[in-house]
């Protein structure tokens, strides 16, 4: 079996090399191509995979019966951690939606903070990095993927303790110090977005503040 997302290939990856135990719950598996991946390369030996919608949840049984895993790979309908809080988990991949929902997400279930997660969040990373610092996870390593002409980024947390500043909210504690070249297109990205938003705004305007000081935390991190 082949993953041709780019995004889900890094996920599987990083679940291959942090893995802890072999029962996964994929959280929003949308067509359940990650888990049936993982069981097809024995990284697991079981998973969940689990969403909120009908449409996507009968997609991922359509992916689970091609590749004959219906016995190892189970659909489960539900909002968020609603379908696992009663069976044996060991590891929980979250993965392509906001960060705020995955914030709702993981603070429904606190009591399932003890778990090892995978997160890859499209956006509100700061307010996710933020979560988890409140909640008191550690973020074992983080990384960036390219895929269709848009970086993502994703983490790897479990519960610990952890100190971010702005920085770290807003670059990320490893990646702001690996500087790799995804990350640094990322970056360079963004600061030509707030470069324009500067040239547009009058002098006087309020919120030419808040501007100057984005592009004097990228061009830091970029130097």
């Amino acid at each position: 079996m082949k993953l041709h997302s780019k995004r889900l290939l890094a996920i599987a990856q990083a679940i291959a090399q942090y893995k802890q135990g072999t029962i996964l719950a994929d959280i929003g598996t949308d067509h359940a191509y990650l888990p049936c991946f993982l069981y097809d390369q024995g990284v697991i030996e079981k998973a969940y995979a689990c969403d909120v919608a009908k449409g996507p949840l009968v997609s991922s049984k359509q992916t689970i019966m091609t590749h004959h895993m219906e016995d190892q790979i189970i659909p489960l309908l539900g909002n968020g951690l609603d379908p696992i809080v009663d069976k044996e988990v060991d590891m929980i991949s979250i993965c392509g939606m906001g960060g705020m929902l995955m914030i709702e997400i993981l603070d429904a279930h606190k009591e399932m903070h003890d778990h090892r997660f995978f997160l890859q969040a499209n956006n509100g990373l700061s307010e996710l990095r933020a979560y988890l610092e409140k909640h008191h996870f550690h973020i074992i390593d983080e990384d960036l993927v390219e895929d269709a002409h848009h970086i993502y980024e994703y983490m790897i947390v479990e519960k610990g303790e952890m100190v971010l500043d702005e920085d770290d909210l807003l670059f990320g504690p490893i990646n702001r110090k690996k500087k790799n070249n995804l990350f640094r297109q990322k970056w360079q990205f963004e600061l030509n977005v707030q470069k324009k938003i500067i040239a547009s705004l009058p002098e006087g305007h309020p919120k030419r503040t808040q501007v100057m000081k984005m592009i004097k935390k990228i061009e830091k991190v970029l130097a």
